[in-house]
């Protein structure tokens, strides 16, 4: 067992997450250049003429370009949320950016790490409202409209990811929300 301070916080990281978010905001700008050109150059707003060649340029990259600048504007939404952004203590578990309020450790009935790592996942008791982006580090490839699921990243935060995990399952053992684990079999 892990000893995490009571209650155990973390923030998204302000460290790597503003650099992400710039690069991905030029990244997006970069790959939109083609679109926007060959706009222009429908509009007539520029001398040259439209050509296949960008127009099958343009059209790979004009989603490319939409991913990115979504993620970076996921990556600001989450350094402009009030702190602590991630909680977790005796009570429950709160996340700012997945439920209005805490989810209570007598409304979950397993904790694990999600497949693929990044996040964890609350399987709960009775469905309740979650919301996850799934353009948020560490959470790219994970379902999150299933009822019943909260996933928890914890990736991109100011604190290990591991001891995030360490410390979720331990305050989840310690307060019934998770099964003791069985033996695995020879």
């Amino acid at each position: 067992m892990i000893e995490a301070p009571r209650p155990l916080t973390a923030n998204p990281s302000l460290l790597w997450l503003p650099a992400g978010a710039g690069l991905a905001a030029l990244v997006g700008v970069l790959a939109l250049l083609p679109a926007v050109l060959l706009l222009a150059s429908l509009a007539g707003a520029l001398s040259m003429q439209p050509t296949v060649e960008l127009s099958f340029l343009a059209v790979p990259t004009t989603a490319v370009g939409l991913f990115f600048v979504v993620v970076a504007a996921a990556i600001l939404a989450d350094l402009r949320l009030p702190r602590p952004v991630l909680s977790i203590d005796d009570a429950g578990v709160f996340d700012r950016r997945v439920t209005d309020g805490p989810i209570p450790w007598s409304a979950v009935e397993d904790v694990s790490l999600a497949p693929g790592g990044g996040a964890m996942q609350l399987v709960l008791r009775a469905p309740m409202d979650t919301r996850l982006s799934p353009y948020r580090a560490g959470t790219i490839g994970l379902r999150t409209d299933m009822p019943g699921l909260a996933l928890i990243p914890i990736r991109g935060m100011d604190r290990p990811a591991a001891g995030l995990a360490a410390a979720m399952l331990d305050f989840a053992r310690a307060n019934g929300a998770i099964a003791e684990l069985e033996a695995e079999a020879p």
